[in-house]
């Protein structure tokens, strides 16, 4: 009855997946809206999905990817006990998220349209949700659970302050 508190800068592992349900989330509503979109229209309710969605993509995506590739994959690479097979899937990751940030700029355009009660002419929302739960998967799957055996209690800290600095620094600069 009572939801879980959302993870803490304390679990960055945790607080990553959480932000990973949220990219699935998104996804899903993308997808919905598209039809939304074929069966009623820009209505106001369409808008404000689009909103939402673009304002996570736009402002949470990028301090998330950067969680990953400033902070954990560096960070990953540097043990020794990570495993040698993985690391080109960590290399792949980042390559991915420049993919992920490209297809959005297309999406994003569209969403702005729709914001503005406009139907684009096609909501592209693939391929950019495919490769999201690919890359989702993946991490969550194969890389998320060997960082959580490889942290210790330091190293969560500091990569849980990183993380709130960055998230702070990006709220200053949206307000």
């Amino acid at each position: 009855m009572i939801a879980e508190p959302a993870p803490s800068f304390d679990d960055p592992i945790g607080l990553l997946r959480a932000c990973h349900e949220r990219i699935i989330s998104h996804c899903d509503i993308l997808e919905r809206l598209a039809e939304h979109l074929s069966q009623v229209g820009a209505d106001p309710e369409a808008q404000q999905a689009a909103a939402r969605i673009r304002r996570y993509f736009e402002i949470s995506g990028p301090a998330h990817h950067a969680d990953e590739e400033v902070q954990l994959f560096p960070w990953l690479l540097a043990q020794a006990k990570f495993p040698d097979i993985l690391r080109s899937s960590v290399a792949n990751l980042a390559a991915q998220h420049r993919q992920l940030e490209a297809t959005w700029q297309t999406l994003a355009a569209d969403l702005v349209q729709v914001e503005a009660g406009q139907v684009p002419h096609l909501l592209l929302v693939e391929p950019f949700v495919s490769m999201n739960r690919a890359h989702v998967a993946l991490e969550n799957g194969e890389i998320f659970p060997i960082a959580e055996k490889l942290l210790d209690l330091s190293t969560m800290r500091s990569l849980g302050m990183a993380m709130a600095t960055r998230r702070a620094l990006v709220e200053n600069e949206t307000q």
